[in-house]
This record gives structure tokens, sequence and C-alpha cells, in this order.
């Protein structure tokens, strides 16, 4: 009886103890797996900013028009879409096309042999296609991009004092480089900055028959926007 009694006084010890064991041995936390950032998808987004151009212009078939070149310069704003592709080691190749609704414009005055005249040139819309190339910082971007840019460009002219009025609108290809940062804030949003020079060439303008003249313009943009990655 006693053996009895004993024995079970020692089971009930092991028992306890190994409960208090148990009881106090620590649970590890399981850390958060944390994946790296990924640019590669399809965005869609919004731009707005200022632009600073020059129209260039010159008579191609009557003397007395305005020969010169002159600052022009407006709001801008639009929509751009495009895909990246982001590979190992943090590059990102991507294509972008964007269109814009434009502010830019500007006159100037000019003395010729019909008298004191004025010339003034508008810029309605432009856009362009672009590729883009980068290397990516986990969420922060940063870019080069250069392509094909297109705008329209209207000229208008008012020599001698309204003597004669005329315009006319051309649609110009040229080309544009450039290059910004982006911050992706979450996996769908990220905001941007850039700044591009295009240069749209010149085209001849047609006024009136037998007048004619060939203008064009060149700008620096500098623009911020938001894009949302599916």
């Amino acid at each position: 009886m006693k053996f009895a009694l004993a024995a079970g006084a020692l089971l009930a010890s092991v028992a306890t103890a190994t409960a208090a064991d148990l009881a106090a041995a620590p649970v590890e936390p399981v850390a958060p797996v944390v994946l790296p950032y990924s640019w590669t998808g399809f965005y869609v987004g919004a731009h707005a900013g200022y632009a600073w151009a020059q129209e260039r212009d010159n008579a191609s078939s009557i003397a007395p028009a305005p020969v010169d070149s002159f600052n022009v310069d407006g709001a801008i704003g639009g929509i751009h879409a495009g895909y990246n592709e982001q590979f190992d080691g943090g590059f990102v190749v991507g294509l972008e096309g964007d269109i814009d609704i434009s502010g830019i414009n500007g006159s100037d005055r000019a003395v010729t042999i019909a008298g004191p005249s004025r010339l003034e040139m508008k810029n309605r819309w432009q856009g362009s296609i672009r590729a883009r190339f980068g290397y990516a910082f986990d969420r922060i971007l940063v870019y080069a991009t250069g392509g094909v840019a297109f705008a329209d460009i209207r000229e208008r002219w008012n020599l001698a004092n309204g003597l004669f009025v005329g315009s006319d609108t051309n649609t110009r290809v040229g080309w544009t480089v450039g290059g910004g940062v982006e911050y992706a804030f979450d996996d769908h949003w990220s905001a941007r900055a850039e700044v591009r020079y295009s240069d749209f060439g010149k085209s001849n303008f047609a006024v009136a028959p037998g007048v004619r003249f060939r203008g064009g313009f060149h700008e620096t943009v500098g623009l911020v926007g938001v894009s949302y990655k599916f």
C-alpha cells in the first residue's frame, strides 16, 4: 500500500513538472513574408504640367512677312497608358503613349516693308509614343524616355495692321526625349515627376493663294502625374 502511494505521488510530481515546462515554453511568432514590389504590368494615369516653348518661323514666298522666332508657353495636361516589364536585377523596360490638351500660345510683332505686322502661334493638342528604360530601387523607379511626338500648330498672320489676315493649321510629327522618377506608394498607385524636350520641326502654312510660310516649335515641359497599375 505504501509502495502504491509513493508511486502515485512520484507520477503526479512528474506530470506537474512536465505541464509546467510545457506551459513555460515560448511560442515563436511567424514573421510575415514581404515580397519586393514589381513594376511589371499594364497601367493608366493622368498628368498635368507646364511647357516653355519657342516658335520658329520664316517666310518662303513673300518678302513683307514676319521672319523671326519668339517665346510661347502654356499649361498642358492629359492621360497616359503603357506597359512595364521588370527583369532580374531591377531593370525595367516599357512602352507608353499619351495625349494632351495644350494651352501653349504666344505672339510677336514685327516691322515689315508693308508696315507693322503680328504673328501668332497656338498649339491645341499634342501626344507621343515612347519607350521607357529605367532601374527600380524597389518602389522607386528612375527612368529615361524617348520616342515620336506629334502636335497641331496653328499659325495666324496679321500683316500691315489688317491689310492682310490669314491662318492655317498643320499637324507635325517630331521627336521627344526626357526622364523622370516614379514612386509606388501602394501595390496599385504610383506618382511621377517628368521633364521632356520635344521638337516638332517645321512645315509649310498656306494662308492665301501664293502666300506661304514655314514654321514650327520646340518645347521643354515639366509634368507631374499619377498612375494605376492593374
